[in-house]
């Protein structure tokens, strides 16, 4: 960093990212810095750095805790998924990007780019898969687990806000290449997926028109057959650049922007279960699972600083990804081979995931007096996500014979689904700040969002009309029976949808859909006081107005949902500083979370091993939040800190399994309260420094105690218009997702010589059980067992431009497992590992 015209008056202001870099994270309030005229500062400053966060954290009003992208670097992290699993109290749901924040999942967190939110990439989710965020392009990630006036009040855990990459320092041109492997692919001698889908992602497969359909009756462009692909080696490609032009005598615009392309191939094995509520197994296969994903995302930032008193921002994001899984399970399921000792069941199932989110922002900030600034935030973001024909087939294998047949009659065991979910979500924010004087600020506001959504989804069934003994099939290529000249032939099967027979009923070919369409209001209003240096108070209110409608015609029901909310949520948030090093902060706020989309609308989807279903009759709940926290900065990026919080939630959600023979799930408000508390610590310390080595540490821990009501005469009397039902085990149990401790312990050794660095990361993560949903009767809780991740990374910073790094991830190559808790002893309903990755990349900076 050079600058210019430095006096050692001023040095002070180098720890203040905002008098450098023109940018302040949405919801921070910093002490107001002074001019001091004559003094002219140029430089740039890494807002990423680990030291500049804690800076910054240290001088809110607010409780702010970030992870920046520095230190991701380092860790060798490439999305913000893992990324938040470093901060303190957080855990990653396995097999998504969603993430737990204190013991509470997707629905009670938020999440928001640059101050705004942004939609979900998944109608099964409230939240962004936070795994397909790269975390190349982002500044920070912030982890807002206390409540402000200036968020959107529909949060329990945190609200995690995505702050993108603005370009400061030197024009720059930065290459990224990577590859590395999974083990468990890689030592496979063949890797299948399903016939259609691309190697970069972009080829789509569409629904038949239902012209075409009705026409021809079988009309599909795609096979049954399983296809081998490539050696399935990971890699990746990404280039970075940033550049600033001078406008004019004050105006200058930065321009970062970022392209990225990577793919991943994953293989796992294990056991696939499920029983009823005796105990007797629907299912108990063991499966083999081939994935593939991938990822294609481009980000433009535009930053003009019109003057010293006037800047506008614009971003521009697109994220491209797709997911493959093709899966074979053989064994038992109840409805297909009851002749157990003598047959096998074998399930194939090929699902592909595409999702398209476009975000777009335009910001700006402006001094219109002294005492007064103007911030405003609008933004239009578009979703569309399919599941383009998903494929699944049951046979049944004599052993005796070797001999394959389908199930006569059984309409549902073969099927191809293709669903399509559409969002327009326009959002916008504006506040303005009034400095009355050095100790009182007030800020008031306006928020608003506008959601639409439709959904729509056809599952095409294969109804086989032959009895077994008449033909035979073969696993490898089911399309030598679900064929055309066969449907034409009129004897071997015919098709069907929900609503009838295809070619014979009118209706059959309406898809199943849901549109809802939601409408949020917020104003508010915030003091900060100031009382010298040592107190800082800020006390608010938000009004917020929620409307949502929904109309659906599903499999289970058609109608409509009318719900309208208002909530009034006040906030407090004390900081006292007992000197420079250390500070006391109070917090307290109310709260509310709203149950997400695909838990109201009554739409089923089937999983291999679950059955789930939403709930028209769930009903928000309240939170009310408090927290009290000590932070100390012994020096220059180190921090120790410790919090106690304890939160009380009205009505609280939960995922249950309901009453029924199948192994069926559903979401209801379980009881009339639930109680959150927790104890968090957090240590970032250099533990030797000599020369120019270092090692260091950043570690966190988090013990939760949860606990809620359970009660079936308030779900039976609270659900008139569901087919929820329920048997509660007890009238209490644990907060589902919540686990009882998480920890992150990373060790780190910095060597620097002759401006090269290498930095060598152990990083550890600790995650205990579980509750993934509420059982009843004697069918007990679905438990996720215990989990702990081990990786590692070596990274080499050359004074040429040149970065090498190698990575390698789970490396204790855990389990990972699933249980059904019953009073007899625990069931495993799932079992696998997912095996050791090892990786190199090299980039250049030009």
């Amino acid at each position: 960093m050079k600058i210019t015209k430095l006096s050692a008056g001023v040095m002070f202001l180098l720890g203040t990212a905002q008098a450098l870099s023109g940018q302040q994270a949405p919801n921070d309030s910093l002490k107001k810095e002074k001019e001091i005229e004559g003094v002219v500062l140029r430089g740039s400053i890494k807002k990423g750095a680990e030291s500049n966060l804690i800076s910054l954290q240290r001088k809110s009003a607010e409780v702010i805790e970030r992870v920046g992208a520095v230190q991701l670097e380092k860790q060798g992290v490439s999305d913000v998924s893992v990324a938040v699993t470093k901060a303190t109290g957080a855990q990653k749901q396995e097999g998504s990007g969603q993430v737990f924040i204190r013991g509470l999942g997707d629905r009670s967190n938020s999440t928001t780019m640059n101050g705004l939110p942004i939609p979900s990439n998944d109608p099964a989710y409230k939240n962004i898969d936070l795994g397909i965020v790269k975390t190349d392009m982002i500044d920070f990630v912030g982890l807002e687990k206390v409540y402000n006036p200036r968020l959107w009040g529909d949060m329990a855990g945190a609200n995690v806000d995505i702050v993108s990459k603005i370009y400061t320092g030197k024009p720059y041109f930065k290459v990224n290449i990577g590859s590395s492997v999974n083990f468990n692919a890689f030592s496979k001698p063949n890797f299948y997926l399903q016939n259609g889908p691309d190697y970069l992602g972009f080829k789509q497969i569409n629904k038949p028109k239902n012209a075409k359909i009705a026409q021809f009756g079988y009309a599909f462009n795609t096979g049954w057959q399983n296809e081998e692909t490539f050696t399935p080696i990971n890699s990746s490609l990404g280039v970075d650049f940033g550049r600033s032009f001078t406008i004019g005598e004050e105006g200058k615009l930065s321009v970062f922007g970022f392209g990225n392309f990577d793919n991943d191939y994953n293989f796992t094995e294990g056991i696939v279960r499920s029983v009823d509520n005796s105990g007797a197994p629907l299912k108990d296969l063991l499966g083999q699972e081939f994935t593939y994903d991938t990822n294609t995302t481009g980000l433009l930032n535009l930053n003009y600083r019109i003057n010293s008193n006037h800047t506008v921002k614009a971003t521009t994001n697109y994220i491209h990804t797709t997911e493959q899984k093709l899966g074979f399970y053989e064994g038992y399921i109840r409805d297909t081979n009851e002749d157990r000792a003598n047959e096998t069941a074998h399930l194939r199932r090929a699902a592909y995931k595409t999702n398209d989110l476009w975000i777009n922002q335009v910001a700006g900030e402006h001094r219109i007096t002294e005492p007064l600034k103007l911030s405003w935030n609008v933004g239009y973001n578009r979703l569309d996500s399919r599941r383009p024909d998903r494929q699944q087939n049951i046979s049944v294998q004599n052993r005796n014979t070797g001999l394959y047949h389908f199930i006569a009659g059984n309409a549902g065991a073969n099927h191809r689904y293709f669903d399509r979910l559409l969002e327009n979500d326009y959002v916008g924010n504006i506040h303005g700040d009034y400095q009355l004087n050095d100790m009182l600020k007030f800020t008031v506001g306006y928020r608003g969002r506008f959601k639409d959504s439709d959904f729509r989804a056809t599952q095409y069934n294969f109804r086989v009309k032959l009895a077994p003994g008449n033909y035979y099939v073969t696993p490898e290529d089911y399309g030598a029976f679900f064929n055309y000249d066969n449907y034409q032939s009129g004897a071997f099967f015919d098709i069907r949808t929900f609503r009838g027979i295809v070619g014979a009923d009118e209706m059959a070919l309406v898809p199943q859909y849901y549109q809802s369409e939601v409408m949020n209001h917020g104003a508010f209003a915030n003091a900060e006081f100031k009382a010298g240096e040592k107190l800082t108070a800020q006390l608010g209110v938000s009004y917020e107005n929620l409307q949502q409608s929904i109309l659906y015609n599903t499999s289970i029901q058609d109608g409509d949902v009318d719900k309208n909310y208002s909530k009034i949520l006040p906030a407090l948030n004390v900081k006292y500083s007992l000197n420079d090093l250390h500070n006391l902060r109070l917090s307290a706020s109310k709260t509310y979370t709203t149950p997400l989309l695909l838990e109201v609308a009554p739409f089923e989807y089937e999983d291999i091993d679950e059955l789930s279903f939403g709930n028209t009759d769930l009903n928000p709940a309240d939170n009310y939040n408090l927290d009290i926290k000590w932070e100390w900065f012994p020096k220059r990026g180190e921090l120790i800190s410790a919090t106690v919080f304890g939160k009380y939630i009205t009505d609280p959600i939960s995922r249950v399994t309901v009453n029924s023979s199948s192994n069926s799930v559903s979401f209801v408000n379980t009881g009339d309260s639930g109680m959150i508390f927790g104890v968090e610590a957090e240590f970032r310390k250099d533990l030797y420094t000599h020369g120019n080595s270092r090692l260091y540490t950043f570690m966190n821990a988090t013990y939760l105690n949860t606990e809620q009501k359970l009660d079936a005469g308030k779900v039976d009397r609270e659900n008139p218009n569901s087919r929820v039902a329920v048997s509660f085990i007890s009238t209490k149990d644990k907060m589902q997702g919540a686990s009882d401790f998480l920890a992150n312990v990373n060790l780190g050794w910095e060597q620097k010589w002759n401006r090269n660095t290498m930095d060598v990361v152990l990083s550890l993560s600790h995650i205990s059980d579980n509750i993934y949903a509420l059982g009843y009767e004697s069918k007990g809780n679905l438990v996720d067992k215990s989990v702990n991740l081990l990786d590692a990374t070596v990274r080499f910073s050359l004074n040429n431009g040149l970065g090498i790094s190698a990575s390698a991830k789970n490396l204790l190559n855990t389990n990972f497992t699933r249980v059904q808790a019953n009073g007899n002893g625990d069931v495993v309903v799932r079992d696998y590992k997912k095996g050791i990755s090892a990786g190199i990349g090299i980039s250049y900076q030009f």
